[in-house]
């Protein structure tokens, strides 16, 4: 039996097969399937392509796939895209039984391996997903890069921009951010960044979010600016935890386990420290994650489908994933 775990994003968008025992048979990447970017034609010409080349490196075919999951960017928001996007997914996996979820459940999926829990995603955009010990399910954030998006690689590289801005023209003190800016796009002038952002960016989600790279260099390089800017986003991701242990009725009797996912985290201690301190006295522990997320989307359609996750699979998916990846 196998499974297939897909996990969509705001630039990439991940596939992954395993049989039964979480042994991984299958990956590949692909571009985006949101589709607010790419259009409903757009999300389904992207599964096509990387589910018929899962399903080629793995030697099966579509009909061998006992359940598939797809955590996609923009599922749940709008109703009646909702079902636009299950009529494309239907038509690509051809009677194969599947769950269409938001891309932020593959991220909880992975990071808590299907069990009760909460899941921050800071990728290029932000959101959070919680489980509670009922199966109860709740989101919060992930409003859209134009409503909200706190703390995510996109409102990060907003972030650079105007402080390189402010510090630019001298309503802040410069601090290493303004160098390193200067370098990256070897700018001539300061206000040729203007150029850069309206023409080589062209104000698009992925390549802003991008930028928040340079604020890690510059957290690295010790600037306090960039600093104060990874506690801002922490901040407002300790609102989502706090808002989803409010929603879901989780035992109180434990530590609620909180993990994370998406590239902002790649930040290390820099956003992870200072939203470990904000949320300790929330009755939670933060978590490493277990799994990415593409592998917790495989996990589970295994788990949707039926069939136990035991320790013993996660193990070896974890392994294996790492096998796949060296």
């Amino acid at each position: 039996m196998y499974y297939l775990g897909v996990d969509g994003g705001g630039t990439t968008t991940a596939f992954l097969l395993i049989d039964d025992k979480g042994t991984i048979v299958s990956h590949k990447m692909k571009a985006t399937c949101h589709y607010v970017q790419v259009g409903i034609d757009g999300l389904q010409n992207t599964l096509n392509d990387g589910i018929a080349e899962v399903l080629k490196e793995a030697g099966i075919v579509l009909s061998d796939v006992e359940y598939a999951f797809l955590g996609l960017p923009g599922y749940g928001e709008q109703l009646a895209d909702m079902t636009r996007i299950e009529e494309a997914v239907r038509n690509v996996l051809q009677g194969v039984p599947f769950t269409c979820g938001n891309d932020v459940e593959a991220g909880w999926a992975g990071s808590l391996a299907c069990q009760p829990g909460i899941n921050i995603v800071g990728g290029t955009g932000s959101i959070g997903y919680g489980k509670d010990q009922s199966g109860h399910g709740a989101r919060a954030g992930g409003w859209g890069y134009y409503c909200g998006d706190e703390g995510s690689g996109y409102w990060l590289g907003k972030k650079v921009i105007a402080l390189f801005a402010k510090e630019a023209d001298g309503r802040e003190d410069k601090t290493a951010l303004y160098e390193i800016v200067r370098n990256k796009f070897e700018l001539a002038r300061d206000f040729d960044l203007i150029t850069v952002v309206y023409e080589d960016l062209g104000m698009k989600r992925n390549r802003v979010a991008r930028l928040a790279l340079l604020l890690h260099e510059a957290a690295k390089q010790g600037d306090p600016k960039a600093l104060e800017i990874y506690a801002e986003a922490a901040y407002e991701f300790s609102l989502v935890v706090k808002a989803l242990i409010k929603r879901l009725d989780f035992k109180r009797d434990e530590l609620i386990p909180v993990s994370y996912s998406g590239g902002v985290f790649k930040a290390g201690d820099y956003i992870l420290k200072p939203l470990k301190d904000l949320i300790c006295q929330e009755g939670v522990r933060l978590v490493e994650p277990a799994l990415e997320p593409v592998a917790g989307a495989a996990l589970y359609a295994m788990v949707l489908s039926g069939r136990q996750a035991d320790e013993a699979t996660v193990e070896n998916l974890k392994a294996e994933w790492e096998r796949v990846c060296s």
